[in-house]
């Protein structure tokens, strides 16, 4: 039957993704989630970047990745982002230090982050 090497193969996907997605931990601390640079304020319009194992979105830009890699507390993504004009192969590298994250795409800075407190407009 063709049916199952098609079910393996999307089987086969899903775990590859979930593995690819798991070096977006930091030191064993996971940077996926809200961050802004007042944790108090963590809408898109304030600031704010949504961190995902293999993308990265803030108000004027996203990111979708294809690989991403972790050395200590520090995550590296490839992939491309979209900005307002245009869209780019990027490197993004995310580096975490006690409660901050900053955050850099090819080089520039992004910003420093702290993570969103529940309940905070993200």
């Amino acid at each position: 039957m063709t049916l199952y090497p098609t079910l393996r193969r999307r089987a086969l996907v899903t775990v590859v993704a979930v593995l690819a997605g798991s070096p977006a931990l930091a030191g064993g601390r996971s940077i996926v989630g809200d961050w802004a640079p007042d944790p108090r304020q963590c809408r898109p319009v304030d600031g704010a970047v949504r961190i995902a194992p293999l993308g990265m979105a803030g108000d004027e830009f996203a990111c979708t990745f294809k690989s991403v890699s972790r050395a200590g507390d520090v995550v590296t993504w490839r992939g491309s982002c979209s900005f307002a004009d245009r869209s780019k192969a990027s490197t993004v590298v995310a580096a975490l230090q006690d409660d901050r994250l900053s955050v850099r795409i090819d080089g520039n800075a992004l910003g420093s982050y702290r993570r969103c407190r529940a309940g905070s407009g993200a």
